[in-house]
Formats: C-alpha cells, structure tokens, sequence
C-alpha cells in the first residue's frame, strides 16, 4: 500500500508524485470548461516559436486598443486586474525567450495609456496600477535587450515626456531596474539642466512656469531610485529656498527613509502650525535613531500633553525609566478625568486599566455625547467591548448611528445598519444600560425621527437577515 499523501506536502510536491497520463486528462478536462486554462495551453503550445507567440499577445492588444466601450468603476477595476494578468503573462511566458518582442508589447501598451483612461472610470486605480506595472516590465525587458542607437535614457525620457496622466512616473521611480548609479547620475544631470532653463525662463516677479513642478517631481521620482534624498532637496530649494512644512516634512521623511537621521533633523526644527505633532513625531523618530532617548522621550511627553492620545502615552511611558512610570501613570489619570473630551479621556483611561472610569465618563456625558468622529471612536469601540464595558459602548454606537442618520450620509448608512444590530445583540443579551434611556426608547426615537429614510432601512433589514 502507498504511503499516504504527508499533511504538510505541498500542492507542487503532490503533482510531480502524480501520473503524466493524468495529469493530462485533468489539463484537457479543464480547458473545455475554462477559457483561461485553454488559451493557457495554446500558447505554451506556442512556446518554441516566440513570434507566433508575440503575435498572439498583440492580437489581444489590438482588440483592447480597438475598443471604444467605456467601462465604468466597477468593469474597470476587473479590466486593471486583466491588463495585469497580461502583462504577466507576457513577462512570464515571452520575455525569457524573447526580450525585444516583450519590450515592444510592454511599450505599446504604455504608448495606449490615453485609450485605457479615456475608456474607464479608474476611480480604483486599477488601470494607473496596470500602466505602473507595464513600465516595470519595461525597465525590466530594456535590461535584457541591447540599447537602441542614443542609448535607454533618451528613449525613456520621451516616453515619459508622453505622459499625460502621470501613470508612467513609475519609469523614473523603477530606473534602477535598468540603469545603474552612474547612469541615474547621469539622468538627474539631464532633468537639473532642464531645470535651469526653465526657472531662467521665469519672468521676475512672475510666478513659477507650471514646468518647475514636473521637472521637480521627476528628480524627486530619481531620487528614490538612487536612494538619494540630496537629489530631492537640491530640486526644490532651487525654486523654493525657504521650504514650506509639506517640504521640509517630505526632506526629513526622505532622509529617515534612507537611514539618514542627522541629516532629517535640520529640517525639523521650528514650528510648522497645524502640523506640528507631526513634525514632533518624526523628530521622536529621528532622535531615536540618533541613541538620544532622552530627548525624545520629552518631546513623547510634550505631544501627549498637548494631545492625550494614548498612543503619545504609550510612546512616552517605553521611553521612561521603570522608576518614573508610576507617576507618569498617576499624571496621565488626572489629566484624563479632567480632560472636557469625554471620548478622549475614556480612550486613555483605557490605555490605563481603569475601564470603569472610562465608562463613567462616557455615561456622563451620553445626552451630548458626539458621533462625528468616526476614525476616532471606532477604535474605542472595540476598546469598549474588549472590556466588557457594554454601556460605553452602547452610548458611542449610539452617537455614531444618530450622527449619521441626522446628516444623512447615505454612504454610510452599511456602518449604520451594524451600529443598529450591535446595539440590538446588547440589549437582547439583557444588559442593564441604567442610567442610559432603554434600548426600547432609543429604537423608538430613531423610527420616528427617521422612519422616511429607506435606504437606512433597508440595509438594517439585509443586516439581519445575514445574522
């Protein structure tokens, strides 16, 4: 008798033990009930003769070329996963027996980037993500190929220069797939030259010719294949030397990125307004890279005090001696119990183990309790129910679900729908809700407030009909 199949042989294994015979009745048996499985196998059929396959491939291109359907968000999402199978395909099954002919039908279906975003709603990305694919295998291809006469820098850069929807930036932001250091070096020369005589151009006093982004953007794409930030800051302090937040946020992300954290750090002092807990957070980031806990472990403090986030708190509370932590814990609690946000201060009393007084808080304050921040309070949501505290729970579901239903935001009427049945699941498990309205009265309210809004109800009745 034969050895049963081991419970950790993988799917491979297990084929290559089995006969050839039928293994090839399976592949006939598949391709007459699956087109994919049959076009498969004709063209491994064609897998000696890489222009009868080529040509095979463009004929299904041409077809997609030739289309003048529009297809709408959903067709296209399914359409970006289909140009990406073919591009597979094509990188799978040409490419290792003939390069130039895959590079051919990877550039020419760049070169039709225009016909697929004319023809689609890529709300999803789904076709940008295609196109984006489509110049990897390229670089990917050219890197197998011989250079044409110019050599692969002036090909790519027209055919980027062609881009009118900004999907084929992938060629610079991918180079190094086909060119090496020197010749990245060599291509930042070109685009700084280009910016030279754009920003020579410029009238004085005027405002910067639109040109000056595109050339900024292309170095910064270059940058990150060469895993040089330099690049990146040098193009803009060309035409902004005085960088604004947003740049001087993009510089230091680009140096912690690359493992520079001295070089981040000039680029993160000062205030930068409404962004400043961000600038605090990657100069927390920065300093720990650096070995100087101390310091970061204040400016930890100094963004949890201004904020009360519990994460703040958890980053300052690592970065303390264990000595110090007890007090830090006392601090944080009376700050959260005397904290006006009632939502704020119950998540950090989480944070602390006191689920009591976070739900006190939340019962408190259930009859001016707000529902509109949903990024927020869904966590604590499930903070809420993770601990048992069903009538916390009950009060910000409550304010979720009353939030959206007053302003109508039929685009979330699905998270409503849920919020309902949750609340529902609580009060038919018994819960005491005391001293909050019953659950009965809170339903009541709801029908008769927005009894008329159908759409809501009608995503309540396929809530529970999958429950």
């Amino acid at each position: 008798m034969p050895d049963p199949t081991p419970a950790t042989e993988d799917l491979a294994t297990f084929l290559r033990r089995q006969d050839a015979d039928a293994l090839v009745g399976l592949l006939l048996e598949l391709a007459e009930s699956h087109e994919p499985v049959r076009e498969r196998l004709a063209r491994l059929q064609l897998s000696e003769q890489p222009d009868a396959l080529a040509a095979e491939f463009r004929r299904t291109l041409t077809s997609w070329r030739r289309s003048r359907r529009f297809h709408g968000y959903r067709e296209s999402r399914e359409r970006g996963h289909m140009f990406e199978g073919w591009l597979d395909e094509v990188a799978r099954e040409l490419l290792p027996r003939d390069p130039r002919a895959a590079l051919a039908l990877f550039e020419a279906f760049i070169e039709a980037d225009t016909s697929w975003f004319d023809h689609s709603d890529d709300s999803d990305g789904a076709i940008g993500q295609a196109v984006r694919a489509a110049c990897r295998y390229w670089l990917t291809a050219a890197a197998h190929c011989d250079p044409p006469p110019g050599g692969w820098a002036r090909r790519l850069i027209r055919l980027r220069e062609a881009d009118q929807y900004g999907a084929r930036d992938e060629l610079l932001g991918s180079a190094d797939l086909l060119f090496d250091e020197p010749a990245l070096r060599s291509l930042v020369a070109h685009y700084d030259a280009q910016m030279s005589k754009v920003l020579a151009s410029a009238a004085p006093g005027a405002s910067l010719p639109i040109e000056v982004y595109g050339v900024s953007a292309a170095l910064t794409l270059l940058s990150e294949a060469l895993r040089d930030p330099d690049v990146r800051v040098r193009a803009v302090l060309r035409y902004s030397p005085e960088p604004n937040p947003l740049q001087r946020e993009s510089f230091a992300q680009a140096y912690l990125e690359a493992d520079r954290p001295a070089d981040a750090l000039p680029w993160l002092q000062g205030a930068w307004g409404h962004q400043e807990d961000r600038r605090l957070s990657l100069m927390v980031e920065a300093l720990d890279r650096l070995g100087r806990r101390d310091e970061s472990a204040r400016i930890c403090r100094q963004l949890f005090e201004r904020t009360l986030a519990a994460f703040h708190f958890r980053q300052w509370l690592e970065r303390l001696p264990e000595s110090e932590r007890a007090a830090a814990r006392a601090d944080a609690r009376q700050r959260a119990l005397d904290h006006a946000d009632p939502a704020v201060a119950a998540a950090l009393l989480l944070e602390l183990g006191d689920a009591d007084s976070a739900e006190a808080r939340l019962i408190a304050a259930h009859e001016r309790f707000e529902g509109a921040s949903y990024a927020g309070l869904t966590p604590l949501v499930e903070a809420l129910r993770a601990q048992g505290c069903l009538r916390g729970e009950t009060v910000v579901l409550r304010a979720l679900l009353v939030d959206i239903l007053d302003r109508a935001q039929t685009r979330a009427y699905g998270h409503a729908a849920r919020y309902w049945s949750r609340l529902g699941e609580i009060a038919s498990a018994g819960a005491d809700l005391s001293p909050l309205p019953a659950h009965a009265e809170f339903e009541a309210g709801i029908r008769s407030r927005h009894g008329r809004k159908v759409s809501f109800w009608g995503r309540v009745q396929g809530t529970r009909d999958a429950t």
